[in-house]
């Protein structure tokens, strides 16, 4: 049978202070947290990169795309003003 009573088995809200026979596994729990906190932060933070420079490519292709769409409409009505300059010279208002 247990020898514990009940009323002396912590629950979650108690705190718990490590003995000093427990103490290489409390080091060893801290420090594999430790190790696996660094681990997490490589991969999220190489995965948050990755997502930024796709995000990137993807706007800068979109940009390009509306950029040359908007000298192609341009383009006609720039050329006729060009030219009407040169042969007819800049408007002069009098």
């Amino acid at each position: 049978m247990n020898s514990q009573v009940p009323e002396d088995i912590p629950v979650l809200t108690d705190i718990v202070e490590p003995d000093g026979r427990s103490s290489k596994y409390i080091d060893d729990t801290v420090l594999f947290l430790g190790e696996l906190e660094a681990h997490l932060t490589a991969v999220i933070h190489e995965q948050a990169d990755e997502l930024v420079h796709n995000a990137l490519r993807e706007m800068e292709a979109l940009l390009l795309e509306q950029v040359a769409d908007r000298l192609k409409a341009e383009l006609p009505g720039l050329i006729a003003r060009v030219i009407a300059e040169h042969f007819h010279g800049p408007a002069r208002s009098n």
